[in-house]
Order: C-alpha cells, then sequence, then structure tokens
C-alpha cells in the first residue's frame, strides 16, 4: 500500500533574491524524480536565462487568454510584470504520485494555498538580513538601480507573509537550506495524514 504515496506540490516561496531558485535547481539535481513547475511571465528573458527551463516568456495578450481560458492555477502581477503557474503540470504530477517543486512569490503561494492545501506543503525562505538580501540582487548586475530599489521595497513587505507558510528556513548558508527544505519534503512525503488521504 506504501508504494502508492500521494503526490506533493511543494511550494518554495522567497522575495526576490532570498535563493528559491538556487534551491529548486539543486534540489533537481539531486531528486531527479521530482518534477519542476515553469511559470509563465511577461517580463523579458535576461540573458541567462533559457526559454522553457526559466520560464515561459508570452505577450501580455496571450498571458491573458490563457487565464481567461482557466489555464493557470494562480497568477499575480509583480514588479510590474505578469507571473502565473500553469495548471496542467501540477494535475498531472500529482495524478502520477510525484513530487512537483514551485518556484513562486508570495502571491501565487497564497493563491496555491487557497486550490491545493490538501496537497501541498508552503516553504518559507528567509534571508538573514535585508543587507545580504540586497548584496545578492546587486550581485546579480541584471537590473538597474531603480529596479533594486523596487524589489527591496516590495522584499520588505514580502518577508511579512513567513506565518503564512507551513515551514520557514532562514536562508543563511545555502547548503544548510538545501538540506533543510529536503528535510521538509521527505517528511512531508511520509505524513501519515496525507497518506490516510491516498
Amino acid at each position: 500500500m506504501f508504494e502508492k504515496r500521494p503526490g506533493l506540490l511543494v511550494v518554495i516561496s522567497s522575495p526576490s533574491g532570498g535563493g528559491k531558485t538556487t534551491v529548486c535547481r539543486s534540489l533537481l539535481q539531486s531528486h531527479p524524480d521530482y518534477l519542476y513547475s515553469v511559470s509563465l511571465t511577461t517580463r523579458p528573458r535576461r540573458s541567462s536565462e533559457v526559454e522553457g527551463r526559466d520560464y515561459i516568456f508570452v505577450t501580455e495578450e496571450e498571458f491573458r487568454e490563457r487565464v481567461a481560458r482557466g489555464e493557470l492555477a494562480e497568477w499575480a502581477e509583480v514588479h510590474g510584470h505578469f507571473y502565473g503557474t500553469p495548471k496542467d503540470p501540477i494535475e498531472k504530477a500529482l495524478k502520477e504520485r510525484r513530487v512537483i517543486l514551485l518556484d513562486i512569490d508570495v502571491q501565487g503561494g497564497m493563491g496555491i494555498r487557497q486550490k491545493y492545501r490538501q496537497k501541498g506543503v508552503l516553504i518559507f525562505l528567509y534571508p538573514p538580513s535585508l543587507e545580504v538580501l540586497e548584496a545578492r540582487l546587486r550581485g546579480r548586475l541584471t537590473e538597474e538601480e531603480e529596479a533594486i530599489e523596487r524589489r527591496l521595497a516590495i522584499a520588505q513587505k514580502e518577508m511579512e507573509y513567513w506565518e503564512q507558510y507551513d515551514y520557514l528556513v532562514i536562508n543563511k548558508e545555502i547548503e544548510e537550506t538545501i538540506a533543510s527544505v529536503e528535510a521538509i519534503i521527505r517528511a512531508e512525503i511520509s505524513r501519515v495524514e496525507r497518506l490516510k488521504r491516498g
């Protein structure tokens, strides 16, 4: 009976520069059986990003059409651009009893929580300080000063959402953070309530 464990939807959120993408990439390397939900966005692609791996880049018109067709599990406007999570990969992963990782902001996290509360776990990565977060954002060298200032202002608000999540992990050392998230996923897969629901 236990070989048929239910699928698990893992939401990993943090402010911009908080480490969620790094954690997800590491987990996917260590666990090739895990799946990754690639978000849609209307923002321009950065030079380091790969279409279909980091995001699915679409026009605002196409994004709105997908919303109208009910293809997104959640969506929100963040930093002046639209972001959304396609519904089909989530449904497929849960049906196949797989672990699927969602690297999304707090607005997305709250949307997923409403729709998939019984099938998911929400993990918030909290930066050690705003100064560390600012240093990480500036270290990317991908955005203008105005964009960085805007992200930092939004980050302060996003950090207040940690109480809405199931787990809080302080992202001080990335290896420790990855190990903590990995341990949470292992524990959630074995949670008796989840096994009983099947």
